[in-house]
């Protein structure tokens, strides 16, 4: 997956980059980052090769903003993409990676302090995500098998992130529990 197709795929309705930014931060934050410097310059490299168009509108607050949409050559590159089948990259947990080094401080309460602090963080996120959910149901009488194509497709990736991190908590509620173990039978 890369950052271009979710661009092309957000501009299908005309956008900012501020809007942008908050769509990745509100609506794709369970799978997928992206920083404003990132964004703007994958827009202006996107509206380079033909994919995007851009206009000046005037800004509420400030000088004028950029209006980014798609274009013909974009919505193909878009439907190209959506059509190849799934794009399995490979995924990238920089917290995984501090776990697996995590012994070279030979500290178990240095663990445990890591771990339960991302399992607070993982509880926080997984929050985020059922009040999303809640809000959802509670606004739209079809939430979640009668909503429109659109919408529907959106709830799956809500409903993989609630289960996914659901997952998560669990794993880190364990990993908490195995390093407390560990600390109780440790000598002193």
């Amino acid at each position: 997956m890369s950052l271009d197709h979710i661009l092309l795929g957000i501009l299908r309705k005309p956008a900012n980059g501020y809007a942008i930014k908050q769509a990745f931060d509100e609506v794709f934050s369970h799978f997928w980052a992206a920083k404003l410097s990132q964004i703007y310059r994958t827009l202006k490299r996107l509206e380079a090769q033909g994919a995007l168009i851009s206009r000046s509108a005037p800004s509420e607050k400030g000088p004028d903003k950029r209006i980014y949409n798609i274009t013909p050559k974009g919505r193909r590159q878009l439907r190209d993409w959506l059509t190849r089948g799934p794009d399995i990259g490979e995924e990238r947990c920089s917290y995984l990676a501090q776990i697996f080094f995590l012994g070279e401080l030979n500290d178990l309460q240095k663990s445990l302090e890591f771990m339960s602090g991302l399992e607070a963080e993982l509880r926080r996120k997984l929050g985020v995500l059922r009040a999303v959910e809640a809000y959802w149901r509670s606004s739209d009488p079809g939430y979640p098998d009668r909503l429109n194509p659109e919408d529907f497709h959106a709830q799956l990736t809500l409903q993989m992130g609630l289960t996914k991190t659901a997952a998560l908590v669990k794993w880190a509620e364990q990993s908490v529990s195995r390093i407390s173990k560990r600390l109780e039978k440790k000598p002193v």
